[in-house]
């Protein structure tokens, strides 16, 4: 073979290669495109080359990215054929926490006019996702720094605090005067039935001075029966006494703040757990506040709203259907890990109310139910914080949530006393 075949076939190679290679590597594309300009504010982290997703189908790349004046440009390549719409939106999304960037399109309406090439479109200036999760461990940390009084929401903490022990101040007395005679009554119980049990046995057999007395057979049966009906009341006596230290009465307080729309609300409710250790009743009031207050442009949030329910519980689980936040509803906690060591402080809910909500609140139609949603990690027996998606159907608003609970002996010694005071 020539030398001069040989160095034909050998840059005819080269050229070859170097082709493949400016198309894998340097971006050359025999496929053919037009050009989209789309306006930010902040692309941080969005590289060039990057894609641009369609319903979540890749479409083109981002060509470029400069600055003209105020703007910054992201030059957006779009495969020819792929029709996009005015009205379409355009915004910089990230595909996990920490992902990519690309640039991703919502195609707009129906029948509207196509974009046309090298247009300049207005894109979304969403909050970026790491802005978003600074945001929120800032605000975080400001609720800890709150929680343990160095805020004004420790001092608000503390006053409705001390305005619930008030509650329960005018007992504190009265259960301890009777504190005493409770713990003994129904070891006093124990010893009438006993006695009441041989009185009996004794007036059968005509045993001692009573048995001797009644020689009359009619005589006899009364005085038997009547002690039979008084053993028989003595221990329904005991029974109810026995309860009385069995209902649990928990205070609940919620606290939720949303990062992005920048509000928080207070739940404040009583958890009533009967002595069958199985139902619970909770009562209280939702999203606390000043209804007349004026509100922000996103600011949904319906204020002063009554929860009531009653539910079921065991270990792994508990279920209340009522009026929750105001309108009918369910309410789900699962602790699948229950008993797991630490797995077991993390909690599971879901509430789903408000089914046929169709009105406006705040200039804003609100047609789907109020699903909330959530986990919760409990530090201790008194104090929870969680991660929550509040209205998830409308608004989903992401939420941090604190809650802090505690049982009142007071309040569940009153109960008692009132089961007492209700029993025939």
């Amino acid at each position: 073979m020539k030398a001069e075949t040989k160095l034909g076939i050998f840059t005819v190679l080269g050229l070859i290669l170097f082709g493949f290679s400016l198309y894998f590597l340097g971006g050359l594309s025999v496929t053919k495109t037009y050009d989209i300009n789309i306006k930010f504010d902040d692309v941080s982290g969005l590289p060039v080359k990057a894609p641009v997703k369609l319903a979540g189908v890749e479409v083109g790349k981002v060509k470029k990215i400069k600055i003209e004046g105020e703007d910054v440009i992201v030059v957006a390549e779009i495969h020819d054929g792929v029709a996009i719409r005015q009205g379409a939106q355009f915004s910089v999304v990230m595909t996990g926490i920490i992902g990519s960037k690309y640039l991703k399109v919502v195609q707009g309406r129906p029948g509207a006019p196509l974009i046309t090439p090298n247009s300049y479109i207005a894109g979304l200036n969403d909050v970026p996702m790491d802005v978003m999760i600074t945001q929120t461990m800032s605000s975080v940390k400001e609720f800890v720094d709150s929680v343990n009084n160095h805020g004004m929401l420790g001092d608000q903490l503390n006053q409705t605090m001390a305005q619930l022990r008030e509650l329960s101040t005018n007992l504190n007395q009265m259960i301890a005067s009777m504190q005493p005679y409770l713990n003994s009554s129904v070891q006093n119980l124990d010893v009438a039935v006993e006695h009441l049990t041989n009185l009996l046995a004794s007036i059968d057999r005509g045993d001692g001075v009573i048995g001797s007395m009644l020689k009359d057979e009619q005589m006899k049966e009364e005085v038997k029966q009547t002690v039979a009906d008084l053993r028989t009341t003595m221990a329904e006596v005991k029974t109810v006494v026995g309860k009385m230290g069995k209902f649990q009465v928990y205070w609940d307080y919620d606290f939720f703040y949303m990062p992005k729309p920048a509000l928080s609300t207070s739940d404040l409710g009583v958890d009533i757990y009967t002595p069958s250790g199985y139902t619970f009743y909770h009562a209280g009031m939702a999203n606390l506040g000043n209804k007349d207050d004026r509100v922000k442009e996103d600011d949904y949030i319906e204020r002063n709203k009554l929860d009531v329910r009653l539910g079921l519980y065991n270990h792994w689980a508990k279920f209340s259907a009522g009026m929750i936040r105001g309108a009918g509803g369910v309410a789900l906690e699962l602790r699948p890990f229950h008993d797991k060591e630490f797995l077991n402080r993390f909690t599971f809910t879901g509430e789903l109310s408000d089914w046929g909500r169709d009105r406006e609140i705040n200039h804003r139609n609100f047609t789907k139910p109020n699903l909330s949603y959530g986990v919760d990690f409990r530090f201790n027996k008194y104090f929870s914080v969680g991660a929550w998606a509040r209205d998830a159907l409308e608004t989903n608003n992401f939420a941090i949530r604190a809650n802090v609970a505690f049982n009142d002996q007071d309040i569940s010694s009153f109960f008692g006393l009132a089961a007492v005071a209700g029993t025939k």
